[in-house]
């Protein structure tokens, strides 16, 4: 939770930091940029890193680093060294999401491993939902830069709690050499390019969905938060109810197909710019987004082994993070150029086109 609210505090402090930096949204296209290219860039070191030291080990380090840099974020005096901070945090945090998976995913049998996996990915948009439903309150009350400060702070309490309640779990090291061998897997490399067409739309969506609401849809900024928070509500009670659903269901690779055709309509629907079709296209990609990221990073469970599988989650992550680094400045641009209707068209157009490589992956 305080992961995902060091990523996203920053999305509704942006009309505060545009004013008092005195910026355009292609700039601010630019800190989600600078943020993913730094955590895509460096998951193939953190899965070295978790496999060679032990992914709980790796996590830690992540965890505690992202939140410093995080929180130095909200007292950067100007635009560039903001940029900065960003990209330590995207850096820093490459090194705990992947390995937190690999640590704790293999403690599971294969049967529970998507409740699991849906129970954390949960975690992950309860912090969404309050970056995007509550912060924009914070931000008002506090000021932007003390709005990014104290989920910072809270990161490097939580990283000290989380050092001593796993101390002894989950620190196994193992051949760097033979965990490498695992990115030769096909699937995923396809779960990957899957990933980043479809579920690379949630980072211009969560950046720019509130600026959306308030420019294009005439709502206020809070009450824009508000709306925006519904696609991490529905994404965090779906967590485990779509882990459970990818347990039991059938043919899986079917189940993936259905969830990314969900998100290129949903996307498309955001052309209406009404306010009511968009409140149910948030709670519905709520459920797409996290079914999507879920099964993408399930699916090399079933294929490597545990000493293979954090490379293998690394290289999925990693891929999708940088791909998609692109898609918040490439969506600022467009709306800057052909507006709001044709951004969200050529997003919806990217998760479509994922379904043709979803065809061509081999799991159940």
């Amino acid at each position: 939770m305080v992961y995902s609210l060091n990523w996203l505090a920053v999305a509704p402090a942006q009309p505060a930091i545009a004013s008092e930096l005195r910026l355009n949204i292609t700039s601010l296209g630019l800190l989600g940029t600078v943020f993913l290219i730094g955590i895509g860039s460096f998951q193939l070191p953190a899965g070295i890193t978790a496999t060679r030291l032990g992914a709980r080990n790796t996590a830690l380090v992540g965890l505690g680093a992202s939140s410093l840099f995080a929180g130095l974020s909200g007292l950067a005096p100007t635009f560039e060294i903001l940029v900065a901070f960003r990209l330590l945090t995207g850096i820093s945090m490459a090194f705990f999401f992947g390995p937190g998976i690999a640590f704790f995913t293999p403690l599971f049998p294969a049967r529970e491993r998507g409740t699991a996996l849906g129970i954390y990915n949960a975690g992950f948009h309860a912090g969404t939902l309050v970056a995007l439903g509550v912060w924009p309150a914070v931000v008002a009350a506090t000021g932007w830069r003390m709005a990014l400060l104290l989920p910072g702070v809270a990161g490097v309490i939580l990283t000290l709690i989380t050092a001593y309640l796993t101390r002894g779990i989950g620190s196994s090291k193992g051949d760097v050499g033979f965990g490498l061998r695992g990115l030769r897997n096909r699937t995923v490399w396809l779960a990957a390019v899957v990933l980043t067409l479809s579920g690379g739309s949630w980072y211009p969506l969560t950046q720019f969905g509130i600026l959306y609401l308030h420019d294009d849809v005439g709502i206020d900024i809070q009450s824009a938060g508000l709306l925006m928070s519904l696609v991490s509500l529905t994404s965090m009670l779906a967590g485990p109810f779509s882990g459970r659903l990818f347990d039991h269901f059938s043919s899986k690779k079917k189940l993936f197909m259905y969830v990314n055709l969900g998100i290129a309509v949903c996307l498309t629907m955001f052309t209406f710019h009404n306010p009511v079709v968009a409140a149910v296209n948030l709670l519905l990609l709520g459920f797409f987004y996290v079914s999507s990221y879920n099964i993408a990073y399930i699916i090399p469970t079933y294929s490597l082994s545990q000493e293979q599988l954090p490379m293998a989650v690394s290289i999925i992550n990693g891929t999708q993070l940088v791909a998609a680094a692109s898609l918040p400045s490439l969506f600022a641009v467009s709306v800057s150029s052909l507006g709001y209707g044709f951004s969200w068209m050529l997003l919806s157009g990217l998760a479509a086109l994922s379904l043709l490589f979803v065809r061509l992956m081999r799991f159940p």
